[in-house]
């Protein structure tokens, strides 16, 4: 089984605060770092940290070439990532004194990928691989449309939200995978119970695991209802916490596991990735998440597990 994430890959500038700013202050920061980034970057870590056969396919110009070279080390299969004559995605990053975050991102080649290059990728898979998407490319209706008819699993994380995001076929994605915000912002509902009822019944059979930071996440999947509460962490970065989730918890559904447990491993694996600074470089590996759970599973969590069918 191969794992593809069509995705974007960022250069991640970071700058510490000890608050935000305000709309019009300007605020002098405490650091300045240079991170690898993207969602679809982490993501691509995050499953192959996970245990996955991971695969990369994208765009990066010459100045993020260091992108590629952190893929490779990380275990990831870079070789349907393409050269862009212009410039690398990347995003400005703010990070406050209590490890919230917020971003600017400038797409760059990230917004190159064409029909054609999507054709030379898939045409190496098929039935029973998985594809995974995010919103900081182009063609992503296209290949989301693409791997269905060839039988490949779909996950789609719909970050960040866009408006024809109320468009997308549904009924051709397997896993649908985003946050509080984004389902609320597709439904138009604000309770998450109710959010994720009403994306499970779009999907055509799929699952819906709706996030909701520091309140757990839901799985949704016909007939089946649940909420997992997340680990309870001394946060000092969230940057790239859902995408460390995403892959955790992708790898665990399709390997066939429970999604109970599915949920259970990738919260562990977020609760780990926020407690360091950075984003894919905090992602840990299977071995970390195994020792975490065995540690802190029976410290609290499981006492306050609450299943919902």
């Amino acid at each position: 089984m191969k794992f593809l994430v069509f995705g974007s890959m960022n250069i991640d500038r970071v700058y510490s605060l000890d608050r935000l700013p305000e709309k019009g202050e300007t605020l002098s920061c405490s650091n300045y770092e240079l991170h690898v980034g993207g969602k679809g970057l982490n993501q691509a870590v995050s499953l192959a940290k996970a245990g996955a056969l991971a695969y990369m396919a994208g765009r990066v110009g010459k100045d993020g070439m260091f992108l590629v070279d952190f893929l490779k080390k990380n275990g990831v299969n870079t070789d349907f990532i393409e050269l862009s004559d212009g410039f690398s995605g990347h995003a400005v990053i703010e990070v406050d004194g209590e490890g919230q975050n917020q971003m600017i991102l400038f797409p760059g080649a990230n917004r190159e990928i064409t029909p054609d290059a999507c054709e030379r990728v898939l045409e190496h898979f098929g039935s029973g691989d998985l594809l995974l998407m995010q919103y900081e490319t182009s063609q992503v209706e296209y290949m989301i449309q693409r791997a269905h008819k060839k039988g490949m699993k779909v996950a789609l994380n719909p970050s960040p939200y866009v408006k024809k995001l109320k468009e997308i076929e549904y009924s051709q994605v397997d896993y649908l995978i985003l946050n509080e915000f984004e389902g609320m912002s597709i439904t138009g509902e604000t309770e998450a119970q109710k959010i994720a009822i009403k994306l499970s019944k779009m999907l055509d059979g799929g699952a819906v695991i709706l996030t909701l930071g520091a309140d757990g996440a839901i799985y949704a999947c016909e007939n089946e209802y649940f909420r997992v509460p997340a680990f309870e962490t001394q946060a000092v970065d969230t940057t790239g916490a859902g995408d460390t989730f995403t892959g955790f918890c992708l790898y665990g559904l399709m390997s066939g596991i429970e999604p109970e447990k599915a949920l259970i491993t990738a919260s562990a694996a977020s609760a780990i990735a926020v407690s360091r600074a950075g984003a894919a470089e905090t992602i840990p590996d299977k071995k970390a998440v195994e020792d975490f759970l065995e540690k802190n599973f029976d410290n609290g969590f499981h006492s306050v597990y609450n299943h919902e069918k």
